[in-house]
């Protein structure tokens, strides 16, 4: 579900230095000042395409590495157990069903949250906000995020969800869900940034790629695991009939199911957050590498 940015305090520096490639999935909001200071080769491979080629690819691995384990938490999650198995459903490739709308999703929705994050922890420096509490102002920053791409991407999560469930869909229902996926990417996206934040120290004795991986699958494990029910209220909602209020929704599943029920698929949907955020990350700091690289050559022959 997360692109992350890079640290802008001296502090964090160093950590900046060993791994800018792996900390920057979208470099078009690349401050000015930071823009300044880049190498020549940054000129040469611009900070649009750096952000559309890796998020793409951020976006495709990780719905591509995630899908089945998603499909498994959805059936959970709505009280399809039984469709779970993927034997009784017709083996592993039912599990890619509605891979399309996922992926298409993940990849066109990956620089939604960064925008929102960025914009708001702007606005918040630029009028004297939270400067002493950076936790504060990461949760207010994903939540924006989150909240804006929660408008977005309703209509693929509906979608996908029913083709999951092997349930039809029509254009008239798209936006079921909008309030409880606005609420749910909020909620995840806000405590992503707080949990990144809070992990820089950490993650910066850390090799490149590992700091990477375990930033994006790390922090986004910790994210859903707090805020899972209401990704439970949320597939519920958009699987079938039935109250759209999440209160509502978690009280249904309380009353037949108990607090177990809205954690119901909670090993699959955390092992999807781990690999997806995690293997996402990582692949999209092998994309920007090669970029880096291939623009040496022609800035060394713009230096001669």
């Amino acid at each position: 579900l997360f692109a992350v940015a890079a640290p802008r305090s001296p502090a964090k520096t160093h950590m900046l230095s060993r791994s800018r490639p792996l900390l920057l999935p979208l470099f078009l909001l690349q401050p000015a000042d930071a823009a300044q200071d880049a190498q020549p080769h940054d000129t040469v491979v611009g900070p649009l395409l750096r952000g559309l080629v890796g998020g793409a690819g951020y976006g495709f691995a990780a719905a591509a590495i995630s899908h089945p384990f998603d499909t498994i938490k959805v059936r959970l999650q709505s009280g399809g157990a039984a469709k779970a198995g993927s034997a009784s459903v017709g083996g592993l490739l039912s599990l890619y069903r509605g891979v399309g709308p996922a992926t298409a999703a993940s990849i066109v929705f990956r620089a939604v949250p960064f925008v929102g994050y960025e914009a708001t922890r702007s606005w918040l420096r630029a009028h004297g906000l939270l400067e002493e509490r950076p936790l504060a102002a990461a949760l207010l920053g994903g939540a924006v995020g989150g909240a804006m791409r929660g408008c977005l991407e309703t209509p693929a999560e509906l979608v996908k969800t029913r083709l999951q469930l092997q349930s039809a869909w029509s254009l008239p229902l798209l936006l079921r869900g909008l309030s409880s996926t606005v609420f749910r990417n909020a909620a995840m996206i806000g405590l992503f940034w707080a949990a990144f934040e809070a992990s820089a120290p950490l993650r910066s004795r850390l090799p490149p790629l590992a700091a990477s991986f375990v930033g994006g699958g790390g922090c986004s494990v910790l994210a859903w695991a707090a805020a899972f029910p209401l990704d439970t209220a949320k597939s519920c909602i958009q699987a079938g009939g039935g109250s759209t209020s999440v209160v509502a929704q978690l009280g249904r599943i309380y009353s037949e199911r108990g607090i177990a029920g809205w954690y119901a698929g909670l090993g699959a949907g955390l092992t999807r957050a781990f690999l997806a955020n995690g293997g996402g990350m990582a692949f999209y700091s092998l994309i920007q590498a090669a970029l880096t690289e291939s623009a040496r050559p022609a800035c060394d022959a713009s230096d001669r």
